[in-house]
Order: C-alpha cells, then structure tokens, then sequence
C-alpha cells in the first residue's frame, strides 16, 4: 500500500531528525504500527512508531 510506504518514511525521518544514524541500531517493531526499536549503544532502548489515533510520529521509552 502506498500508505504503508508514506508512514514507514514519516518515522524514519523522525528518527533521522532526532538520533545521529551510525550511532543507533533500528529494527522492525511490528508490535506498534511501522514500528520501530531504537537501539543505543548503551543498549538503551525506545520504540518510535506511527500513532493511528494522533495521526503523527509518536515513541515510547
């Protein structure tokens, strides 16, 4: 679904916003919606993903 596509890209950006890339891992969460696990390298760790009900990027600690 394009949808799909559009979502995974707004959360994306937000952790490209907000995180410096080559300092975090990502992987799927599919738990939430285009979920994300953020990962650093102090293995602390925090899901960003989209929340249907807002309509925006939200996360989770």
């Amino acid at each position: 679904m394009v949808e799909d596509k559009i979502y995974e890209q707004k959360v994306m950006d937000w952790i490209d916003d907000n995180f410096v890339l080559n300092e975090i891992e990502i992987e799927d969460f599919p738990f939430f919606p285009y979920g994300k696990l953020i990962r650093d390298k102090n293995e602390e760790t925090m899901i960003v993903f989209w929340c249907v009900i807002y309509g925006r990027v939200d996360y989770r600690f």
